[in-house]
């Protein structure tokens, strides 16, 4: 073996002059090889990213003008759909570009993504500047988009399955319109930071489509199903393995290999750009239907080239470091989104091992820098020593304040105070087990903790030890906390709304009053209405709804609170006004009904139960309440078929079994209407109604003339 092949790959060094003699290049007709042709494809994809921006600038404006406007057509918010039942523009968005990428492969990513969009912008810019993004090739860390997306979309709906939550998933509502336009988006602060990392950052740390790639949650689904596509880019016999078509691709796919062994690109992250097909100099590149990438057959002599940047020793420790920094940085005093998130614990990953190499290899490269040369460290290497460096102290001082953070908040939610016992002040005159007063100090100690250390107030934190303060009945400590979280927060009003709360139970009300905010005077109404006071709560909503006219739900609230006193027609009128500012639910006509039965509008609270059974034909609540409404107004008939209804729905209950038993004896049909009684006693024998109609009529045929 020569002395130049017992040296490392890194300390070979390029000779002057040729090291052997007979070497031969292969020339072509003595002519230079032919330059790569401009995609043609560029333009045209620039232009739909534009128009997508376009758009979405049309919708805001539409917001702005309209008060209210089609909800964001952002595939994330299929998250609420899908744990919420909130059915909205982004869930049918991502749902017909699911399916459409079930056909025509990944394209969506490539002409309708505006983040594409950003990193294509980067990249252009950074060729103008001479600097060619070399892709960032990891065996790990490409599963994150599909584990991003689990978490995002199956994650809940499996939870609330396995985990069924208090209150039973509903199904699905009309939520294509929104009042609230930014109330899933970060703030402006964030949103900016989430263009400039995700956008550009990334693409000079980890290549073109860099997001795309070890980020995005979407496409960790649509990669999944170009797999199974039939949208292909197809090669012919005139292919001449030239490598224009990889040269050009920005998505980072080795095209020219994988047409020589497939036939066709498999890559699932193949965008359908075209612009392979646009700059292949023998046209021998076309999009058409081809097989599956799934279905892929290798020929048995070849195996693809499978370069990556790490051995598998470092990329487990690249894993482990992407893992610890997501969760040192999501959430991270109120701030980073998760897809902010994960870009920025993608790179501190990179970052770290790239900082590893420079300690002990002897030539290191972070992209167009060489930071070290032959075992000396450069300007530029020193520059990203330090900033890497500090970036990881802060990295850890982050995990250190959000283990502590996570831990208050665990233990805090293992406390046994509800909030609505301790405003009310029931919490005083019941027994605690010894495990809460244990958790209530574990969570003020992880909070403490995590408060001092913190380089900024945590609005969570200071909420936590404001509620743990109460508890220790260190009231001034209280609002101490929470006015220190109010100084510190992006939106203060929820801590407002806290404020208010406490200086009401205080006995502080001119003061709570004062504070000028839709949730505080909301706060305060149910504060009220704990403690049996109907005609303070209905002031407080009608302070709050004289801030916010347009909010349907206040109505909703004072509507509950006039019924509470017994204000039928105020509560019919605050429900019709809520309608007018949104569609109508079933539960609305529902809740209708009975305000209508307390004004003893019996006509039109029976039209309000079958609007609700319309639109619900499987509710148990409005069958039960027509058929009882019928009967009283003696259509006794009727009674019976919506009862029956009821108890095929419930067969078991007995409040069912009575008003059936009732019906029956109004129809005249004393047989059944016991046999209906009986069955009530024998589900209820503590409840004495049955027993008591049973034994009346039972009287009744007895002193009845044979």
């Amino acid at each position: 073996m020569s002395a130049a092949e017992e040296q490392p790959e890194s300390k070979i060094r390029c000779s002057a002059a040729p090291s052997g003699a007979g070497l031969s290049l292969p020339v072509v007709d003595g002519l230079p090889p032919p330059r790569t042709k401009t995609s043609k494809m560029g333009p045209r994809r620039a232009a739909a990213l534009i128009g997508v921006h376009v758009v979405m600038i049309a919708h805001f404006a539409h917001y702005l003008v309209a008060g209210s406007t089609l909800s964001p057509v952002e595939p994330s918010e299929t998250m609420y759909s899908l744990e919420l039942g909130e059915l909205n523009a982004g869930f049918v968005f991502f749902a017909a570009a699911l399916l459409l990428t079930l056909v025509f492969g990944r394209f969506m990513c490539g002409w309708a993504c505006h983040l594409v969009a950003y990193q294509d912008l980067c990249g252009w810019i950074m060729k103008k500047m001479k600097i060619r993004p070399r892709p960032f090739r990891s065996r790990l860390l490409v599963f994150v988009p599909l584990g991003l997306a689990l978490y995002m979309f199956v994650y809940p709906s499996v939870k609330r399955l396995v985990f069924p939550p208090e209150h039973a998933f509903a199904g699905f509502s009309n939520h294509m319109l929104t009042e609230d336009f930014w109330r899933t988006f970060p703030g402006p602060v964030f949103a900016v930071l989430t263009v400039l990392v995700c956008g550009f950052a990334v693409v000079y740390v980890l290549g073109a489509k860099g997001f795309c790639t070890y980020a995005c949650p979407y496409g960790g689904f649509f990669g999944l199903l170009d797999n199974v596509s039939i949208g292909k880019i197809l090669v012919n016999d005139d292919c001449a393995q030239c490598g224009h078509c990889t040269a050009t691709c920005t998505s980072n796919v080795r095209v020219h290999e994988e047409v020589k062994l497939y036939g066709m690109v498999v890559d699932p992250g193949c965008m359908k750009c075209l612009d392979c097909v646009s700059v292949c100099p023998t046209n021998a590149l076309r999009f058409g239907i081809g097989r599956p990438g799934l279905l892929k057959r290798t020929p048995a002599d070849s195996v693809p080239s499978r370069r990556h940047d790490f051995t598998l020793a470092e990329e487990v420790v690249l894993g482990l470091l992407f893992v610890g920094s997501t969760l040192a940085i999501r959430g991270l005093y109120d701030g980073p989104p998760l897809l902010l998130t994960v870009c920025l614990a993608g790179m501190t990953a990179y970052a770290a091992l790239k900082l590893y190499r420079l300690l002990r290899d002897p030539t290191v490269r972070l992209q167009n820098l060489r930071i070290k040369t032959a075992g000396k460290v450069g300007r530029s290497g020193w520059v990203f020593a330090v900033l890497t460096s500090l970036w990881l102290v802060f990295s850890v001082h982050s995990g250190f304040v959000q283990w502590h953070r996570a831990w208050g908040r665990y233990h805090l939610n293992e406390t046994e105070v509800s909030e609505a016992d301790f405003l009310s002040g029931d919490w005083q005159s019941k027994e605690y087990s010894d495990g809460h007063f244990a958790k209530a100090k574990s969570a003020m100690r992880s909070f403490l903790i995590a408060d001092r250390w913190g380089l900024v107030d945590t609005v969570e934190i200071k909420r936590g030890l404001t509620w743990l303060h109460l508890l220790d009945g260190d009231d001034a400590a209280a609002e101490r906390c929470i006015r220190e979280g109010i100084a510190a927060a992006r939106d203060p009003d929820p801590l407002r709304t806290d404020l208010a709360k406490i200086l009401a139970r205080q006995g502080r009300w001119d003061e709570a009053s004062n504070i000028d905010t839709v949730d505080a005077k909301l706060g305060l109404s149910r504060l009220c209405a704990l403690k049996n006071q109907p005609d303070r709560a209905e002031g407080f909503i009608r302070a709050a709804i004289a801030l916010a006219p347009d909010r349907p739900h206040l109505y909703e609230e004072l509507a509950s609170a006039a019924a509470a006193q017994g204000k039928w027609e105020q509560a019919i009128e605050a429900t019709e006004e809520a309608l007018r500012l949104r569609t109508p639910t079933a539960m609305d006509h529902f809740r209708m009904a009975g305000w209508l039965v307390g004004a003893n509008r019996a006509a039109e609270a029976v039209e309000q139960y079958r609007t609700c059974i319309h639109l619900e034909p499987e509710s148990f609540e409005a069958y039960y309440n027509l058929g009882g409404l019928l009967g009283r107004m003696g259509r006794f008939d009727e009674a019976i078929e919506h009862l029956q209804r009821a108890d095929e729905l419930s067969p078991n209950d007995a409040d069912t079994q009575t008003e059936l038993g009732l019906a029956n004896a109004g129809a005249g049909r004393i047989s059944e209407a016991i046999q209906y009684f009986e069955r009530a006693v024998e589900l209820a024998p503590d409840d004495p109604e049955p027993k008591m109609r049973l034994d009346y009529l039972l009287q009744s045929v007895r002193e009845s003339p044979r």
